[in-house]
């Protein structure tokens, strides 16, 4: 009788065989074997600092392994960027968004791939690719227009799923998907992640919630200190069994015990004055015996809110918490948690009710307050790496942050005292640091998130808010995390205390008030505070069930709301406010200077007008484009210069020789905005250092080119471009044709559309698998020409060079303060070169102005100075009167 064929397992569609990643001294990944399968869920986990990061980032094309092979289909690949993964149909979804926030949502769902149609950005079609793929992933209230920036975190992440769907992908990787996401997100991405994985596409989801893993995994594969630990099907093991595999020991209890007596009418702890301070020899996170004594009739809560409102968010929030008390605040994500914490910790305006402290009535306006001895609040926020961190400084820095004057002597630094404070608190917080004069970037997120809690322990703080502490940290440090907690609140502290998890919710407080629409609608305490309860209540079924003729609506039905005329304007307004607002400034002074001519607005004073402005706002146009990626050019106006000389030895002639001087100017503004690119994208010099030393140079060349003034340029070219065709100048005309026929079509490009990407933020356009030094090179090129552009008008128009130091610095400084007054902003990402042309001629035409109203010509650059300082001021006011003061700085 034959013997059957075994049955054969297919390939992997990724394997990756002997990988090891070292950095410095610290070795991420050991020695690892690991593989996935088309047509699976394939979860990973482990404890933060386990080596999932960086087998993630491994996988996309971020790192590169020191040792080791990575095969795709059997084939050996080396990934020298993401863009090298993502053309394999290799995509992650970060838990630290990748999304361009200055960008559209469209705008970022299509980045890596956008619909074209000769060979320029098919808006239409990329709004329409926008629309059903956020369907797709139930957001269909998300509008395509809207800036990423402008949504909250929850819809952003649903914005990065999106974006990686649309990719069409073979292996996706979800690290911690739902760390942001609502609870009906998270149902609507279970069915989106099961259906992919029906259509062949594998999965990857590194998350440390269990339940989810447990919910959707069919295969499961551990990491532990670097090590692949071990690879099993998911219903072959337990949850309990699985965590001591990724913590290396036994998990006693997830939750400690609460304490028997948690309510503010029997709390037994009471703080006896907000003045008392913790003894130097307290240790860290306790609290002195002088300031916790027993007082079993204590009726005065540590905080009580009455009354909270802030416009439509809050409203009416009243609250009380005890000292050693846990209160959570429950509800479904967006319901006004994270605003009733960031309100008490002074960071929203236009707040209404009251707030008292031990009893007393207090104000709270900004952080600094919060924190001071009378009040003692506390915040850890929801996004610790922009919120809580300054990844670029040492630990050390970050832990003694807040607490740096307490520790300092008559303000200066005192580094013993503080290196005792971060000793102290490192080995009580367990913070796994090699050395705390490292990066805190280079710790992983649960140690990062133990630096953001050490840094306001060392405070000695009296009340803690805590916005979301556990999203994205693994089993072993949430559950540091929780009886540290429960330490806290038993020296005395008060903790209310935000989550997306219910279960932790229930587990770790004392009583849960849940939030509905901005209001406080239930309290559980006891045997009511259990999930079915806290669901029930997160979704008010209370107060809509048994209404007459309601229906029961489907959780992850998705409404498109019809786009309002007023949300339009908005829109556009958000976009567009400086080139309105530059546009309307330079209209106003014109009428004024055309009010004192004789002529009015004859065609002289129009083409007189037209061409002082066009020579800055080519040079205006060019620094945009280097601003728009993040970067200045301080040589533009020393280019100008360079190539206005060049014209006026060369410039002249029969009409062919003309023609080819012309093309030498353009031709010679390219190159020197080539060698600009080269330098910064290749040598990868800060621009600012790099385009000085090359202005120097280029300087140099206009006083070989033209030692004095003087020279001879074509009078014929000359009037043709500095007067008018059908009474419209000349040179305004040139200014609309640049704009038509070189901005319009460059900005429809994804190489245009990349330059604001990277300066809107360089990390995830590279993250996105963006050419960011083809994107930063384009711009300085492209810049060098149009300041040639600029250099041959001003030729024309003087009929002649000259090489002056002053003049090219001229032009810089007011080419920046073009774009200032045009609405770009000066850190890139956004903003473009019609607000930068207003903005040129507005500085042009203040010296007409001056002049027709007999005013001294000394006042030219007061007043150019008031308007700069106006248009800066206006943009900060733009941004300082926004309720929420965190927006200022993110």
């Amino acid at each position: 009788m034959p013997t059957p064929p075994l049955a054969t397992t297919p390939a992997p569609f990724l394997r990756l065989q002997h990988i090891t990643k070292r950095y410095g001294g610290v070795t991420a990944l050991a020695n690892v074997d690991f593989a996935c399968s088309l047509g699976a869920i394939h979860a990973v986990v482990g404890e933060n600092g386990a080596g999932k990061s960086s087998l993630m980032k491994l996988i996309v094309g971020v790192i590169r392994p020191d040792e080791g092979e990575i095969y795709v289909e059997d084939k050996p690949i080396h990934f020298a960027t993401p863009a090298d993964a993502a053309a394999l149909g290799i995509v992650c979804i970060f838990q630290e968004l990748s999304l361009l926030p200055d960008l559209s949502v469209a705008d970022n769902i299509s980045l890596a791939d956008p619909p074209k149609r000769f060979g320029l950005i098919d808006r239409r079609r990329q709004r329409q690719i926008a629309e059903e793929v956020l369907h797709r992933v139930g957001c269909g209230d998300i509008h395509p227009d809207e800036r990423a920036k402008d949504l909250p975190l929850s819809r952003q992440q649903m914005v990065e799923i999106a974006k990686a769907l649309v990719r069409n992908p073979r292996l996706i990787i979800m690290d911690e998907a739902t760390s942001a996401l609502t609870a009906r997100d998270v149902e609507h991405l279970y069915r989106i992640v099961r259906g992919l994985r029906d259509q062949g596409v594998a999965v990857l989801y590194i998350s440390h919630r269990m339940p989810e893993i447990s919910a959707l995994a069919d295969i499961c594969s551990v990491f532990r200190n670097g090590k692949h630990i071990e690879t099993f099907p998911m219903s072959s093991r337990t949850t309990e069994e699985i965590v001591p595999m990724m913590i290396g020991r036994e998990v006693a209890r997830a939750y400690p015990a609460k304490h028997e007596s948690s309510t503010p009418s029997t709390k037994s702890t009471s703080v006896r004055s907000v003045h008392s301070r913790p003894t130097s020899k307290t240790r860290i996170g306790e609290v002195s015996a002088t300031s916790v004594v027993s007082s079993p009739n204590q009726t005065t809560p540590l905080l009580e809110i009455k009354d909270l409102t802030w416009y439509s968010v809050l409203k009416g929030i009243s609250l009380k918490l005890a000292p050693g008390e846990i209160v959570g605040l429950g509800g479904l994500d967006g319901q006004g948690q994270s605003e009733l914490l960031l309100a008490l910790f002074g960071v929203l305006r236009g707040l209404s009710g009251e707030v008292y402290i031990d009893g007393r009535r207090t104000t709270i306006e900004h952080p600094r307050q919060a924190k001071a001895r009378d009040i003692g609040l506390a915040l850890i926020p929801q996004d610790r790496q922009t919120q809580g961190l300054l990844l670029p400084m040492s630990i050390e820095d970050n832990l003694v942050l807040a607490a740096s004057p307490d520790l300092s002597r008559f303000g200066l630094i005192d580094h013993s005292r503080e290196r005792a404070a971060t000793n102290d608190i490192v080995a009580k917080l367990q913070i796994l640091a090699h050395n705390l004069a490292s990066p805190v970037r280079t710790l992983s997120g649960g140690n990062q998130q133990k630096v953001v809690i050490g840094k306001w322990l060392l405070k000695h703080p009296r009340i803690l808010l805590l916005n979301d502490p556990t999203r994205g940290i693994d089993v072993g440090t949430k559950q540091e995390l929780y009886r540290l907690m429960r330490e806290l609140a038993g020296t005395g502290l008060g903790l209310l205390f935000y989550s997306t998890d219910y279960e932790e919710l229930i587990g770790m407080s004392d009583r849960v008030v849940v939030c509905y629409g901005g209001k406080l609608i239930r309290e559980l305490s006891g045997p009511e505070l259990n999930e079915h309860n806290l669901i029930t209540a997160s979704l008010n079924l209370g107060e809509n069930n048994g209404r007459e003729g309601s229906l029961p609506r489907d959780p992850l039905e998705i409404t498109t709301p019809k786009t309002t005329a007023w949300q339009a304007a908005n829109r556009f307004w958000k976009r567009n406010a400086g080139p309105v607002l530059s546009f309307v400034v330079f209209a106003v002074m014109f009428v004024l200077f055309a009010s004192q001519q004789a002529n009015g607005l004859a065609t002289n004073v129009l083409t007189s007008v037209s061409n002082k402005g066009a020579v800055l706002a080519f040079v205006a146009m060019a620094q945009t484009l280097v601003i728009l990626t993040g970067g200045f050019d301080l040589s533009i106006g020393m280019v100008m210069t360079m190539t206005a000389c060049l014209s006026s030895v060369i410039l002249n002639g029969s009409p062919g020789q003309i023609a080819l001087a012309v093309l030498a100017v353009l031709a010679s503004g390219l190159v020197a905005g080539t060698i600009n690119a080269l330098i910064v994208v290749l040598g990868r010099i800060q621009p600012i250092i790099a385009t000085l030393a090359t202005g120097a140079i280029y300087f140099g060349i206009a006083l070989l080119l033209r030692p004095s003034p003087g020279g001879e340029v074509n009078e014929d070219l000359s009037n043709a471009l500095t007067y008018d065709v059908w009474g419209i100048p000349t040179t305004f005309l040139l200014l609309v044709g640049t704009v038509i026929f070189v901005w319009w079509p460059f900005r429809s490009t994804v190489l245009g559309r990349n330059c604001y990407a990277v300066g809107s933020s360089e990390r995830a356009a590279y993250m996105s698998g963006l050419a960011i030094g083809r994107a930063r090179f384009a711009a300085y090129a492209l810049a060098g020409l149009l300041a040639a552009c600029g250099g041959l008008l001003l030729s024309l128009i003087s009929l002649s060079g000259e090489a002056s130091s002053s003049q090219g610095g001229f032009y810089t400084l007011n080419s920046i303060a073009a774009v200032a007054i045009g609405g770009t902003s000066l850190f890139g990402g956004s903003g473009g070169i019609i607000g930068s042309i207003c903005g040129a001629l507005v500085l042009r035409t203040i010296s007409d102005l001056l002049f027709v109203f007999n005013a001294p010509a000394l006042w030219q650059p007061l007043f150019q100075g008031l308007i700069l300082l106006g248009a800066v001021c206006l943009g900060a006011v733009r941004v300082l009167r926004r309720k929420n003061q965190m927006d200022v700085f993110l």
